[in-house]
Formats: structure tokens, sequence, C-alpha cells
């Protein structure tokens, strides 16, 4: 634990504050030095002084207490010539008897019986689960300068506000006036209460839903030379270390990967420079491997590694366009029972070029069931990936709309180092995302679902329509190039031979994405995949056959499907475009062969 003074408020940057000490202890050492799950211990600090840790063990509970509270004829503390700015703190009593601030509200100005907005809170924070625990709510007299004024407080519980419910009202007292009757401040009355059970990330996990995994990888020149030791992007060839950029990849894809059923992930880059059919051009939104989707987390490293011996460093630093793919892709897998919950991990090394184009694409991704994890590597500055993470402050778009909810998790690597690294980091990058998801299902109303029927660990669909769809699913077996059926790559070429970027020369380079890709012993691609502009083309969905048309995202059905690309789709990339336009991630059908395309409406991502 670290110590300092503040010199500028509200500023994150720790350089900006003058470093007063620090104190070290285990959490052993904090829960063994009390009883009954309680912590309590003092710490020597590095530096002078003394730190007093109280630590209780928090029990897990689903319920929830929503309240409103109002005030009633408060005494004024505003002068003769003001009226007071009242608001209200909740506390829960302290194992070691300090109160415990849980609740704060908004401040309403010259007002003395205020009405403050309604409170949905989980019981865990309030009480840690015990009912009948003293609460005490304090109401303020505010001041801009911070010396707040007590206007009094009374003592409850959530048992008492829920049973007494409307219209109860309690006497604002001072310490003194306690043991005096009807002496009081004014009165702070219920305007609801209600206790309930929510429902937890276990309900909708259980019901089915699995949470897919988008990981957008930086490949801007400030990484510096990937074949250089001490570079961001450089790999040990030995395998005995790992640069931060696989770091993040296993901390975030090791927890993860367990809650997608078949472990597909796809893996997007963005600042490179690929090889298209115009020539080598700057991409700020690209499929890292011509499969676009890698197997498991270990899929996920080889294509990462590969994509280092293919993909030119370039820049500058975008994120709207990998994050409108990303929330293409959600759209597509949408649907009223939340089955599935799309994450996009960026790793990223440094300054956004384009901040109000992101802060417009997360306002936009906020309504889908989505959330974004950033882990920024390297010594880059990330005050705006700060602003991005909106724990203080909303983020606005363009239009001054408000995000309707926070998605966004910023992790600065380099908080996280020395011993259990991955495993903190693992922590501290996935612990929003059960909270972010459980606020969408509540601003869209949706409830846990039953489980769907499983057929050898798929989940399939069960609404009649799609049982009469005549085309098969192509088993992995036929798809061309995944981790089921591709033989072992041979060795990359060394950094700076062949396709990789900078004018080297040496080595033809590949072929373009989606351009009848086949790594070495792989199947030929079925019939129609990637060839040429007069090959047989798919019927777009909803024209006839009906019968001709895959089916829905892993047997979900879709109405919002996307037309499954054609031949000539897959050949229709711009040749006048000076960069590689994004392109929306394709869902599982669209990866044989169809990896990177353009689509009439592609202002949708």
């Amino acid at each position: 634990t670290q110590i300092y003074d503040e010199d500028k408020p509200n500023v994150a940057d720790l350089s900006k504050h003058d470093f007063c000490g620090q104190a070290q202890f285990t959490l052993s050492q904090l829960m063994q030095s009390g009883l009954g799950g309680a912590g309590h211990l003092t710490v020597p600090i590095q530096g002078g002084g003394q730190l007093i840790v109280n630590a209780e063990e928090v029990s897990s509970c689903a319920e929830h207490l929503s309240f409103q509270l109002r005030g009633i004829k408060l005494k004024n503390k505003g002068g003769f010539f003001g009226t007071s700015d009242p608001f209200i703190t909740g506390s829960r009593t302290g194992e070691f008897g300090k109160p415990v601030r849980f609740y704060k509200s908004p401040v309403v100005m010259d007002n003395l019986s205020p009405t403050w907005p309604k409170v949905d809170m989980s019981l865990q924070k309030i009480c840690n689960g015990d009912i009948d625990r003293p609460l005490i709510f304090e109401v303020w007299d505010w001041d801009s300068k911070g010396k707040h004024v007590s206007m009094g407080s009374f003592n409850t519980s959530v048992r008492e506000l829920s049973e007494n419910g409307a219209g109860h009202k309690f006497a604002v007292k001072k310490d003194k006036e306690r043991k005096t009757p009807g002496k009081h401040r004014g009165h702070v009355a219920i305007v609801h209460a209600m206790l309930y059970r929510s429902n937890t990330v276990i309900d909708y996990l259980r019901g089915g839903m699995e949470i897919s995994v988008v990981v957008g990888i930086d490949y801007t020149g400030s990484n510096g030379n990937p074949a250089l030791p001490n570079t961001l992007h450089y790999v040990d060839p030995t395998g005995m270390s790992m640069n931060q950029y696989q770091i993040a990849i296993t901390s975030v894809l090791g927890v993860l990967q367990e809650y997608d059923h078949d472990k597909q992930f796809p893996v997007y880059g963005f600042g490179g420079r690929i090889n298209t059919p115009q020539g080598r051009k700057v991409s700020h939104c690209f499929p890292v491997i011509p499969e676009v989707y890698a197997h498991g987390m270990d899929g996920v490293m080889d294509a990462y590694r590969q994509s280092l011996h293919e993909v030119g460093l370039s820049g500058p630093t975008l994120f709207s366009q990998i994050i409108g793919a990303a929330a293409g892709l959600t759209r597509n897998n949408m649907d009223d029972h939340l089955s599935h919950y799309t994450v996009l991990l960026i790793i990223t090394d440094g300054v956004i070029n384009d901040m109000q184009k992101t802060m417009n694409a997360i306002v936009a991704a906020a309504d889908l069931p989505m959330s974004i994890i950033i882990v920024g590597v390297g010594n880059a500055d990330f005050t705006d990936m700060i602003v991005l993470d909106a724990d203080d402050h909303p983020i606005h778009d363009q239009s001054g709309r408000r995000a309707s909810r926070d998605i966004v998790q910023f992790v600065k690597m380099n908080d996280y180092t020395g011993l259990g690294q991955d495993a903190r980091l693992a922590k501290e990058v996935v612990a929003e995302i059960p909270d972010q998801i459980l606020s969408y299902a509540k601003m869209k109303n949706i409830s846990p679902g039953t489980p769907p029927p499983q057929v050898d660990g798929v989940y399939m669909g069960a609404a009649a329509e799609e049982e009469l769809v005549a085309a098969p699913i192509p088993s992995k077996s036929s798809v061309v190039g995944t981790a089921a059926t591709a033989a072992p790559p041979p060795p990359p070429p060394a950094y700076g031979a062949g396709s990789y970027q900078h004018g080297a020369t040496g080595a033809p380079p590949p072929p373009a994405y989606g351009a009848g890709y086949a790594p070495p012993g792989a199947p030929p691609p079925p019939p129609g995949y990637g060839a040429a502009p007069s090959a047989p083309q798919l019927p777009a969905y909803g024209a006839a056959p009906y019968a001709q048309q895959p089916p829905a995202y892993r047997g979900a059905a879709s109405s919002r499907a996307r037309p499954w690309p054609t031949a000539r789709q897959v050949n229709a990339i711009s040749a006048t475009a000076v960069e590689v336009v994004a392109q929306p991630v394709g869902t599982h059908h669209a990866v044989q062969g169809a990896v990177l395309f353009n689509q009439a409406n592609s202002g949708d991502f």
C-alpha cells in the first residue's frame, strides 16, 4: 500500500502527487490478525508512521435494496441570507467501531425539503448481507470548499427500511439530542423501499449465456522492431518468458475462454500494414490470420506469433474501427435471451489518435451486450484510457449523448509486476465484467433463460422453422485453415525476410486474405468459397430458396444475421482506397473462405 500527498485533485497520475511512504502485508496476515472473519492489522509505514488496516470477509448474497429518501423541513445551516444545499450519506457500523460509508447522494441545491434520487444497491455493499446491521444516515450541508457541515443523522437498518416502507419518517438529530424526546432538526421520510433478490451472472451462465472474446492487437510502429529484444512485440525464441502482449492474452483468455462453448476467438489487429490485392496497405481493423478465428488461448498465441512475420508495423493508433467491428459481431449474435455477451480485449501501447470517434463508438456499444477491456503495455501516457474507463465521469458522444452504462475497464500492465503478476492482472481486468453483464440485462429487462438442449456439447436452436433449414453447418474438418484440420505450419521466415514488411524481398508475399488461403496439409475448400467471381454464389438471407441458407450462428435463431458473403464480395475490396476499410468481424459460418470483404452497409460498424 502506497501513501501519497495529493497535489492536484482528481488527477489519477501518481507522479503528479508527493509520495509519502508505503507499507507491505499479505492477505493471510490481515485475516489472521482478527477473529470471526474480520481483520485488524497495524503495519509500519516505510517513511514514518503506521497504517491501520481493518477488513472483513465479504458475504455472498444476491439480495438488493431499492430505496428513495426525502427530507422534510430540515433545519437551515446556510445562514441568514442563504439556504442549505443538503445531501445524505449512508454508512454501516464497522467491525471495529468506525463506520464504513456505502452511499452518498447528489446535492440538492437551496432546498430544505429535498427529494434525493432513487438508489438500487446490493446488500453486500450496504450491510454485507446482514439486514439487522445498524446503519447510520447523515444529512450534510454541502460546501464548495469541501468543508461540509452536518445537519444531523438517524439510525436504522435494512430490515427497518424495507418493513416500514413508504411514508415512515425518521427524526434527524445531533448526538446530544438523542435522549431528548421531541427535539429534532427535521425529518427524513421513506419514499420507496423494497428488498428483492437480483439475478447473478451465474444465473445467466446456467441459462445458456456464453462469453465471446474478440482480441484486438496494436501493430503501430511505437511498439518497436519485433526482432529486437526489449521491444514490446519481441517474442523470446526459447519460450522461457512472455512479452506484455502475451501476458495480457493469457491473463484474460485464461479466465474467459471457459465461458465460450467452442473456444473460437476472432483475432484482429489495428495500425498495421497488411497484404491486399492493391499491395501493402495500412489497416485499422484486420484479421491477423486468414482464418480469422483461432481455437483456444493457445491458438490465439500461435496466431499472434505468426502475425509478427506477416504484419508490418505502422500507425497511427485508432480504436474506433476495431470497436465498431466488435459491435457488429455483437449485433449479429444478439437475441432476446442474452445467449451471447461479447468482450473486446484491446492491447495497446500508445496514445489514441481518434479520441472523439472512439467515444462515439463506445457510447453506441454501451447499448449492446458488450464490454471492452483495454490493457496498456509499455510506458506511454495512458491518460486517455483513464477517461474512457469512465469510473468517475461518464463519457458522451459527439452529439452529447451519454453512455447508457460503463462498459470499459482499463488496466496498466506495469502496475502489475513481480510475483503473481498473471493472477493479479487477470483478477483486475475481468473484475468489472460481471457487473457490466448484469447492468445490460437490467437495462434491457432480460431474465436468465432456460438452458437449450445440448447435442455433443453444442447448444442447438429449438425453433421449428430453424429445423427446416436443409444446409447443414459444415464440420470443422471442412473449415479451411482451422486448428482442427491444419497441419503445423512451417517455421515463419526471419524478421525482414520474405513478406514481412519495410520493403523486404526474397520471398513471395502471402495470398491476400480471403483469396483461397489454405495452410499446408489443409483439405481443399468447399466449392464457391474464395473462388473467382464467376463461381456460383450462395443466396443472400431471405432469398429463395430458403432451404439453401446456412443456419444462424451456433444454431441460434437470429433475424439480424448478416448475409453469407459471396465469392464476388470476397474480391470486392476497393482498388482506390488509400487504406483498408475496417470490416465487421465475421460470424463463424462466414469464416470459411470469406475473411476480409466489403459490405454495402458498412456504415453500421
